[in-house]
């Protein structure tokens, strides 16, 4: 089965749903643009109450942030992986490696014209990549899908990189073997397994059975 991220976990119960299902990486969102947004304190306490396989991996999701945001969130909340979801430089994300030493990746808004070339900018200084929607005005988290046509060109210059491609944008249960067929390295789901904005067991449990019957 690919790597699965299931993102945005902004409660207890959320993260309880997440680390129960199995999947490798676990997102949260420390960007107050989002409405997913969580503390860091209180998301300590939370990761505090959970226990978690060996191979999960938290994934901590930032738009644009000042590098004491990010040294403030490391306090409480053990990340292994940063998010850039913003217009990060490569120059900054280089900076932060060097100072965290932790995994990062960088989110690419699919453009059919420019989005393969951002990813090359970054060709070297980053680990990963989520390649999501281009919606105006919004960052990420919108359960909008780009065209999935696209997905190959990005996983074969992550190959060409040597690291992986998570795909974003609109994914659920029902739509994620369309998603699978274009061979990405994982898929990154928020809203697609949610009910009333939180976490929703049951869509978890269905998307992860169809995943494995592949």
């Amino acid at each position: 089965m690919i790597d699965v991220k299931l993102c945005g976990n902004h409660s207890l119960e959320d993260l309880k749903y997440s680390f129960l299902s199995g999947v490798r990486y676990i997102g949260i969102v420390f960007a107050a643009e989002s409405k997913r947004t969580v503390e860091p304190v209180e998301c300590g306490n939370w990761l505090s109450q959970l226990e978690k396989h060996h191979y999960q991996q938290i994934v901590g999701v930032f738009v644009n942030p000042k590098e004491e945001e990010i040294l403030d969130v490391l306090k409480y909340v053990p990340l292994q992986v940063l998010q850039f979801h913003g217009n990060e430089t490569p120059q900054y994300i280089q900076k932060i490696k060097e100072i965290t030493r932790l995994t990062v990746w960088k989110a690419i808004h699919h453009e059919q014209v420019t989005g393969l070339a951002t990813m090359r900018e970054f060709r070297g200084v980053v680990d990963g990549y989520v390649i999501d929607s281009k919606v105006k005005g919004e960052w990420g988290g919108t359960g909008q899908c780009f065209d999935w046509k696209a997905i190959p060109q990005y996983v074969e210059e992550g190959k060409r990189q040597g690291v992986p491609c998570l795909i974003a944008g609109g994914i659920t249960a029902d739509n994620v073997e369309k998603v699978v067929a274009y061979c990405p390295d994982g898929v990154d789901l928020a809203s697609g397994i949610e009910t009333e904005g939180h976490k929703d067991k049951n869509k978890i449990t269905v998307l992860l059975e169809r995943l494995k019957a592949k």
